[in-house]
């Protein structure tokens, strides 16, 4: 196990969340023009007098209306859905970083599974107006004013079913769209507090060090990428243009936090922590060989992320008879 595996599992986690959530609107999508289908072939006699003919007996009214009620739901069910995620990542993310700096290390930390109330507390948003009911109300708000427009103008305008349908169609994915990115983000803010809490406790009892990863792929944002691979100060801050921050998605500005995909890790006492059976990542000679062999392909051009991935691929450690602890060993003792 090292850090990178553990934010591996954290971005499957946050990928299932996404593909739920385009889910939920795949079925939404479906829902709606299956409605307004029937409403067509029963009630319309013309794409010209189709507005006349769906308004009459607030027939047009009343779907709208239903429509709303339904997106009510499907968003209810989407905060549900992040919410849930977001313990899950903070828990999971807490708990296998611990379990890695500890037995790396060879030092017990003091480290307990958190409880839920004092995760629920970490993970609300520190800006009003930013929680993530609130940012999803008002996207769910959005998108029934702007299915409300297109198709009352696709109506008037005269233009029949299917481009109607493809009215809607884009209304809906460009909600989903946004939905996925409060996923991405909301996912990535729980993984940051939960690596903050964990570099609180470890710093304790070791020399623990902040590192930015940024994203592998070109997609990440200039701050960002000029970011990748600096240390945090010696009070753990990150530093950019006159802000700062304890960590991805915690520096409280929009164009910094939203769809963020970068990440921490740590070097605990001056080494990266990794743990493998019959393995000794511990050596000084394995440790110095792996720093220079990232700081030179960094010096190629390459990502933090990819230099260390690479490097850790050609540089390997020293075999060693003593056995490491599982990560299920290890957690058998919060167990009463």
């Amino acid at each position: 196990m090292n850090q990178q595996e553990i934010k591996q599992e954290i971005e499957k986690l946050i990928q299932k969340v996404e593909s739920d959530i385009e889910l939920v609107f795949s079925l939404r999508l479906q829902n709606i023009l299956d409605e307004l289908n029937k409403m067509y072939i029963k009630f319309v006699k013309s794409d010209e007098t189709s507005y006349t003919d769906l308004n009459k007996y607030n027939r047009l009214s009343k779907e709208l209306d239903n429509i709303a009620t339904e997106l009510s739901e499907d968003y209810k069910s989407i905060v549900s859905m992040i919410a849930e995620m977001n313990e899950t990542i903070y828990v999971e993310n807490y708990l296998k970083t611990a379990y890695l700096f500890e037995v790396f290390a060879s030092t017990e930390m003091g480290f307990a599974p958190p409880a839920k109330s004092l995760v629920q507390i970490s993970l609300r948003n520190a800006i009003k107006y930013l929680t993530l009911p609130l940012v999803l109300e008002r996207h769910r708000n959005e998108i029934v004013h702007r299915l409300n427009i297109e198709i009352s103008q696709s109506l008037i305008a005269g233009e029949g079913y299917w481009k109607m349908a493809k009215r809607i169609e884009n209304a809906v994915n460009f909600s989903k769209k946004k939905a996925r990115t409060v996923a991405r983000t909301e996912g990535g803010r729980a993984l940051s507090l939960s690596d903050e809490q964990v570099y609180k406790q470890a710093s304790k009892y070791a020399t623990v060090t902040k590192v930015w990863l940024s994203a592998l792929d070109n997609d990440v944002r200039n701050a960002h990428r000029k970011l990748d691979g600096e240390k945090a100060d010696k009070n753990g801050y990150f530093h950019f243009k006159g802000m700062k921050a304890k960590g991805p998605h915690q520096w409280y500005v929009a164009k910094m936090d939203i769809n963020c995909r970068c990440v921490v890790i740590y070097l605990v006492n001056g080494m990266l922590p990794e743990l493998r059976r019959g393995r000794d990542y511990r050596d000084a000679n394995y440790q110095q060989k792996l720093a220079d062999r990232i700081d030179k392909y960094m010096e190629d051009g390459l990502t933090y992320a990819k230099a260390l991935k690479k490097a850790q691929k050609e540089v390997k450690p020293p075999n060693v008879v003593v056995p490491v602890q599982t990560y299920e060993e290890w957690e058998k003792k919060f167990v009463a």
